[in-house]
This record gives structure tokens, C-alpha cells and sequence, in this order.
């Protein structure tokens, strides 16, 4: 995964040379940008229940918030950073990292769900909005992924029906994960858009 300071703009393509000394070296999957990042792919959460499937709302109310680094549009942010890094760095380090996200939503807490493919669990945890205040971009972003990082912890020994997605330490590890997006599926119910990196 690339590292992005957050002291100094991004170097667009047109600004470097593609030359490198190690292309000998390389594969040519680094070469492709992009070719090393796809998308988690986790179906939006439904109830079981059919009578809250068909009386409940399932367009989404609130809008999504992106997570990006500044100077970046739609790239994500590291799951590692969120995970080791302070709150403080990471307000600095991300685009409205301080925005108080939720500020005018009316919501206090948000149920947040992770449906990894292969696993047969709904992952549901609880997201308290105001506890401090109002949540920010930064500290939400914090909350996701302390909840992957926990989710792939306790499921890592488990079987999965899709091999492409297990959880392993020869598989997907918390560090190949980036959080885009959190965007609400199903009434108080919010799930992560997550890219895999695999550099």
C-alpha cells in the first residue's frame, strides 16, 4: 500500500517519470494502477424478519461519509493507519478529519454491520454518535476499523464457502483493508465500503 503524507500534495503522474532502476524487479501488476486494489464485496443488510423486509425502509436516508486522505478523491484510507495512529494525526492527515459528521442528522447512535463474503455471520455493533459531542470523520473512521480489525480476529480460524475472501494470515490480512465509505443500507443499519490493496 502507498504511503500518503498528509504534509505535502499528491505528485500527479504527470509530474514523475516512469522510469524506475528496479522495473527489472518488478512485477507487472505494480506497473497497472489500480490492478492491486478490488472491492470487499458485501451484499447490503436485509432483516429476516419478512414483515420488517417489507414494511421497513430500505433507501437510504442519510447521506454516505467518505474517508479519504487530503488531496486525495475516493481513495480511501489505510484500515492500518486508522489502527495505529491518534486521533489527533489522523484529523490532520484526512480530508475534514474535525467535521462533525452526523452533527445534523438527528441520529445518536448508529447500528453498524460488516457481512463478509464466505462467513455466514451478520456482524452487528452498536456506533454511540454523541457520547463526546458530536463524532467526527477522523474518529469514526477509527471506530470502523477497530471493528474489522476485531471482526477478522475472531473469525480468522473460521471456514469460508468463498476462498477468494478468507481471512488468514496466507489470505486477507487487516492491513491489506481501505475504508472508503460508510453509507446507511437498511433504516438505522450502516455498512463499510472496504477496498482490498493487495501491495
Amino acid at each position: 500500500m502507498a504511503y500518503y503524507n498528509p504534509l505535502h500534495a499528491p505528485v500527479v503522474t504527470t509530474q514523475h517519470s516512469g522510469y524506475s532502476a528496479l522495473t527489472g524487479a518488478m512485477s507487472d501488476r505494480s506497473s497497472a494502477p489500480g490492478a492491486s486494489r478490488k472491492r470487499l464485496p458485501q451484499p447490503p443488510y436485509t432483516p429476516s424478519s419478512k414483515w420488517q423486509n417489507a414494511t421497513g425502509r430500505s433507501s437510504a436516508v442519510h447521506s454516505a461519509v467518505s474517508f479519504d486522505y487530503k488531496g486525495y478523491s475516493r481513495q480511501g484510507v489505510s484500515m492500518r493507519d486508522l489502527s495505529t495512529r491518534n486521533l489527533s494525526v489522523l484529523s490532520s492527515m484526512m480530508a475534514g478529519g474535525e467535521d462533525r459528521v452526523f452533527a445534523q442528522s438527528g441520529l445518536a447512535r448508529i447500528t453498524f454491520r460488516i457481512l463478509w463474503p464466505g462467513y455466514s455471520v451478520d456482524w452487528a455493533r452498536t456506533i454511540e454518535l454523541s457520547a463526546d459531542g458530536p463524532i467526527t470523520r477522523a474518529r469514526l473512521a477509527q471506530v470502523i476499523a477497530q471493528n474489522f480489525s476485531r471482526f477478522m480476529e475472531v473469525h480468522r480460524n473460521d471456514k469460508t464457502t468463498v476462498p477468494e475472501f478468507a481471512i488468514s494470515p496466507t489470505g486477507l490480512r487487516f492491513d491489506h483493508l481501505v475504508l472508503v465509505s460508510l453509507n446507511n443500507v437498511f433504516e438505522d443499519s450502516w455498512q463499510a465500503d472496504v477496498v482490498i490493496d493487495l501491495r
